[in-house]
This record gives structure tokens, sequence and C-alpha cells, in this order.
């Protein structure tokens, strides 16, 4: 069993499209009313195996609840140099933890995600 959409609750679709391909880099996967005034965004790498749906309507989930979300990468210097040149801000520099170098950031709504480099598996 896989992990294939993380629900990333957000306040403004638009603003967190523009966020996510704009500045993290991402694609629009899929962008469809799927009812009446709801709207399904999914945004990800073409090709992962996980994505993210910018959701606006789980009301146990406010904009900013979603915490802890990894991306990693092969190179975690040159993603962080990358995405701060693009205008992603992270909430400090790379730190080296037990299990990788890391840096913190978060989306416009304050969701909380983590830059890792891969871990060995």
């Amino acid at each position: 069993m896989d992990v294939a959409v993380v629900s990333v609750p957000v306040s403004d679709q638009e603003a967190a499209v523009r966020f996510w391909t704009g500045t993290a880099g991402l694609q629009v996967l899929a962008d469809a009313e799927f009812a009446p005034g709801v709207r399904w965004v999914q945004v990800g790498v073409l090709g992962a195996a996980t994505s993210l749906s910018l959701v606006t309507w789980f009301e146990r989930m406010p904009p900013g609840s979603l915490q802890g979300v990894v991306f990693e990468v092969d190179d975690v210097d040159a993603a962080y140099a990358r995405l701060s040149a693009a205008g992603l801000r992270f909430e400090g520099p790379l730190t080296t933890e037990a299990w990788g170098r890391q840096a913190v950031f978060r989306d416009p709504d304050g969701n909380g995600f983590v830059l890792s480099g891969r871990a060995p598996r």
C-alpha cells in the first residue's frame, strides 16, 4: 500500500497553486470541479508516487493545520539553493540531524513542510 495523495488545507486555492507551481516548482496534475462549487486541485511531480491535493472543504482541517510533510531530494543543498532563489522562504538554514540534512518551510497558509536529503532505504 502506498500513500498517493496528501490533503493540504488552504484558504485560497489560486494562491496555493501559484505558490506550489511558481515558487516550489511543482506541476498542476489535476484541476476540476467535482461538486458544485468544490474544486479538486492536485499538484506534484509528474510520475511521482505521491502528490498534494489543495483542499478547502474539510471543516476539521483548517488552513495551516498540516505539519511535517517531508519532501526528499537527492541533493538537498542544490534544492535549498534553487528554491531559495525562486523565493521560497525557509525558517532557517539547512541543519544536520541524525537522519540527514533538512530545512523547514511553510506555505502561505502556514502549513509546515520539510525539505530533506534522500535517506538511504
